[in-house]
């Protein structure tokens, strides 16, 4: 069977419409608003998007019905800050020394300063920015939101946060295969808003709840503006801890493992927290000309016991299996783009950058990016079919292109090569049966990590381990 046979199954019958890919609109040189969603350790089964029935995410699938949905969407790296930085600069992380994740408690770790971001780029068009969610680019001044050119900011600066105290009523908290305590909120998963970082006290209501209202605030103020607005909406869930409101928790009685049901719980209540989001968008009137993106940082972490093992891409953080940079990867801007079903071509989250600049000022020649347009790809997906994607976190390398998948590990002394339309779960390396590909896969790859600077603090560990009965290497 094959691989897209695998993994798309019966698609819904909106996402295959054939509609012309690029609408009319009434002003096409306006500037849209543009908004990110980024959830975090969403992998790309938990989603209904694709045709699965698993979990059902209708405000989720409403973005790619409304415009295109990426059944190939990649991010920089497989673990949250290292895909941030990617996403955030459009730049692969490696390219500036960025190769592991950020560790809360040391100093001078973060998103380098010279590294200009996504907010910087859109406010010196004339954008409002503004950031909603998690950071997790470094806790220092230097590395702060608001010097890093979002006018606001409101969320925490590490990689995760207790959404709630588990004592609060009506809440769900369900402990992990890890065991690890959930009590109080850690300095870095202090609620924070403003360049002062002043602190929130929220710790009595749900995280998930609070980012949303935030959201729609911002999207409020700034819909009667006349500048447009960029809103970097950065959900944590469904990250640990696993916490939820009992009545999403009721919702999934039939599922009998609690943490796969926290955590399917918590999936149901992002979804409805991005329906709001996009119900205020049709309230002010900004649904048109909004350029929306959604997307997850990463796969699944198969550490915590929620992953769903059934699926080739159901986990795989800290690898570079497929579960570990493939993601559930959409975009809408119903003024430009018409509803244009499920798209096969690869693209990145390096994509992001370039095709929001050439919307926001499109007379601007665009800089020297690692992505390129999405909308040249929609119009055209069968020329980038053969696309080239490579990653880096050394030791481990990997590279895509086609239906083949390079992976390479320096201290193992071991490349592998599969084919990912025979063989989508990655388990029969063929590299002695398909020479010339991996020979080809291997020179590319080996001359992108030829350029690539040392990186800029050490690698936090690696290990040899099974996800889903797969043996493969994790890093961070």
């Amino acid at each position: 069977m094959s691989l897209k046979k695998i993994l798309l199954g019966s698609v819904l019958a909106a996402l295959t419409a054939t509609a012309p890919a690029i609408a009319a609109s009434a002003d096409k040189h306006k500037q849209p608003n543009v908004l990110v969603i980024l959830v975090d350790d969403l992998s790309w089964p938990d989603v209904s998007t694709y045709g699965r029935t698993t979990v059902m995410t209708p405000n989720i699938d409403r973005i790619a019905k409304a415009g295109v949905a990426f059944s190939h969407g990649y991010v920089a790296g497989s673990v949250c800050s290292v895909s941030r930085a990617g996403l955030l600069t459009g730049e692969m992380p490696a390219a500036f020394g960025f190769d592991y994740l950020v560790n809360e408690t040391d100093t001078n770790k973060g998103l380098p300063p010279n590294e200009a971001t996504m907010a910087d780029r859109l406010r010196a068009v004339g954008y409002h920015t503004g950031l909603v969610g998690k950071w997790h680019l470094g806790v220092e001044d230097q590395f702060y939101p608001t010097n890093r050119g979002f006018g606001e900011f409101y969320g925490f600066l590490g990689g995760e946060t207790q959404y709630v105290d588990p004592n609060t009523p009506g809440i769900v908290t369900t402990r992990t295969k890890l065991d690890r305590p959930i009590d109080e909120r850690k300095p870095w998963g202090q609620i924070m808003e403003g360049p002062n970082r002043t602190p929130v006290n929220n710790f009595d209501k749900y995280l998930t709840n609070e980012i949303t209202d935030k959201a729609i605030d911002y999207i409020d103020r700034n819909s009667s503006q006349s500048s447009p607005f960029f809103l970097y909406l950065a959900y944590n869930a469904p990250h640990w801890p696993l916490q939820v409101p009992q009545a999403y928790y009721d919702k999934f009685s039939n599922i009998k493992d609690p943490v796969r049901r926290t955590y399917v719980a918590m999936i149901a209540a992002l979804d409805d927290n991005v329906g709001r989001v996009l119900d205020e968008l049709d309230k002010t009137g900004e649904k048109d000309n909004t350029l929306i993106v959604f997307l997850s940082d990463n796969g699944c972490p198969i550490q915590f016991g929620f992953c769903d093992c059934s699926h080739p891409l159901g986990s795989g953080k800290f690898t570079y299996l497929e579960g570990g940079t493939r993601v559930p990867f959409m975009m809408s801007w119903p003024a430009r783009l018409k509803p244009h079903g499920i798209v096969d071509a690869p693209v990145s989250s390096l994509d992001i950058l370039p095709t929001v600049l050439k919307a926001a000022a499109p007379s601007k020649p665009l800089p020297n990016l690692a992505g390129t347009d999405l909308l040249g790809i929609i119009r055209n997906p069968k020329a980038d079919t053969n696309r080239t994607l490579m990653w880096g976190q050394p030791p481990l390398f990997a590279a895509v292109q086609g239906q083949w998948k390079l992976w390479k590990s320096l201290d193992q002394k071991r490349t592998a090569l599969f084919d990912l339309v025979s063989d989508p779960t990655e388990e029969h390396d063929i590299s002695l049966e398909q020479p010339k590909v991996t020979q080809s896969l291997e020179k590319k790859l080996d001359g992108w990590r030829s350029r690539l600077p040392a990186p800029l603090w050490p690698m936090h560990g690696t290990h040899t381990g099974l996800v889903c009965g797969r043996q493969t290497q994790f890093v961070n």
